[in-house]
């Protein structure tokens, strides 16, 4: 089972403990999606850096299995280029 974006969870204390997976750009404006495994699966966070709204992180989703992470992000990296985001 999946969740989706949790604007009221607080990142943890150090995103750095997370495994980078996905770095997208558009314009001025950065994501980086990180993956922190966490008892009973993994969680999905997405910090954001821009020149106007500075760096903020959300949980994006919680997962319990690979496979679910898997096509998780086939589904987000296929959306975000659609969305004219570029690998970065």
């Amino acid at each position: 089972m999946t969740t989706g974006p949790d604007e009221g969870q607080d990142p943890p204390e150090d995103l750095d403990d997370c495994i980078e997976i996905l770095t997208c750009v558009r314009r001025d404006e950065t994501r980086v999606y990180r993956l922190r495994v966490v008892p009973g699966g993994a969680e999905l966070w997405r910090v954001s850096e821009s020149q106007l709204a500075g760096v903020h992180a959300v949980k994006e989703s919680d997962f319990q299995s690979s496979e679910q992470v898997t096509g998780f992000l086939e589904e987000l990296r296929r959306s975000l280029i659609a969305g004219g985001w570029r690998e970065g």
